[in-house]
């Protein structure tokens, strides 16, 4: 499929100019979201200079159309925010990737998260095998047993109660009775539970909320002004609110979301996205230039050609473009940045039933072939 669409792409661009390819190709991904949300994506080079940037579509069904500076919820996006904080604090000396995790949360909140053969491992879960997704804990999003067809216990009572604001220790309550995945370091398997858990080690060791770990550590350093912790932050004014769907299904306005937190839980705009990814990706976020060494030591995936470090993919683009590094999120938001050339790819389609992807193999090829 992808042979074909850089075939596809290869007859375009002899027919049209860069811009307007792009712009086609936007504006055909917005029109399968069938009215039920917008698309913005950006092209930046460098920490802030635009290439190209186009929104499309409304800002919500039946709303004003989508402007380029609205704010979106990034998702899962958000993992590489939370991987970079907890580095951050690595660096000042409060934690350890390596250490227990016993030494930074009381037992009672770890007992039972990952019990194989009778063995207990989750004390002795390390920070690292959670940024990385290798501790073998079950996401609690996801996995089995499903209590109603393909649906876990948690989704049930998420489901149920559109408006409940969720606590992170209510999320982790259901990770107990979860199928566990494996022994520490023995695969790689996706999922929020590790990054719940890294969210609550850094609320004990700093003292602070995680809102406001992120911002005082990365947003404000970093001159972020439109990037928040949703459900925990006041919304700021001033900024048009992009909406996020699932199928016809309008997640934005329910509280329930809150149960993305350290995971998923962050609003953010694409030039905030471009500020933050070209800082951390060109070692201008950390203190030491080795921090970011640590954060991409990769390890494969289930995917081929998709690596992860802490909180980060790494995907080969294919046909001798190189790879990217970043992150992306549920309702097809994105965060991405190419080494080679020092081009940033930020944006959504804010649909869970989409794909942001032919997008950027399209900018990657036009910029690679230019």
């Amino acid at each position: 499929m992808l042979l074909s669409l850089l075939l596809a792409l290869t007859f375009l661009f002899a027919q049209q100019s860069s811009s307007s390819l792009l712009q086609n190709t936007l504006e055909y991904l917005v029109s399968e979201n069938f009215g039920h949300g917008g698309g913005i994506a950006r092209i930046g080079k460098g920490r802030n200079q635009v290439l190209w940037e186009s929104a499309v579509g409304q800002s919500k069904r039946g709303g004003d159309p989508l402007q380029v500076q609205a704010n979106f919820e990034i998702a899962s996006t958000s993992k590489t925010f939370t991987a970079a904080a907890v580095l951050l604090m690595v660096e000042d000396g409060l934690l350890d990737l390596d250490a227990p995790i016993r030494q930074y949360l009381p037992l009672s909140k770890l007992h039972g998260l990952l019990v194989i053969q009778g063995h207990d491992y989750g004390p002795n879960l390390t920070l690292r095998q959670l940024l990385q997704h290798t501790s073998g804990l079950p996401d609690y999003w996801q996995d089995p047993p499903f209590v109603i067809s393909n649906y876990n216990a948690f989704i049930v009572d998420y489901m149920a109660h559109p408006q409940r604001l969720w606590q992170p220790q209510e999320m982790l309550s259901y990770v107990p009775n979860l199928d566990p995945i494996f022994i520490p370091n023995q695969g790689w398997h996706y999922g929020d539970s590790g990054f719940v858990l890294a969210g609550l080690i850094m609320e004990r060791v700093d003292g602070k909320p995680l809102q406001d770990i992120l911002r005082d550590r990365i947003f404000r350093p970093l001159g972020m002004q439109h990037t928040w912790l949703h459900w925990r932050d006041p919304t700021p004014s001033g900024l048009q609110q992009s909406h996020r769907y699932e199928a016809l299904y309008d997640m934005t306005t329910k509280r329930q979301n809150s149960a993305d937190w350290a995971g998923g839980g962050l609003v953010s705009t694409v030039e905030d996205l471009q500020i933050f990814i070209h800082a951390l990706c060109t070692k201008r976020l950390f203190r030491y230039p080795q921090t970011l060494d640590v954060m991409t030591q990769w390890v494969s995936t289930d995917v081929n050609g998709v690596d992860y470090g802490l909180g980060l993919f790494r995907v080969n683009l294919g046909f001798g473009m190189g790879e990217i590094w970043g992150h992306d999120g549920y309702g097809n938001s994105w965060m991405y940045y190419w080494p080679r050339y020092d081009i940033s790819f930020t944006g959504t389609l804010n649909q869970t039933e989409n794909d942001w992807w032919p997008l950027v193999v399209a900018a990657a090829w036009l910029i690679d072939r230019t």
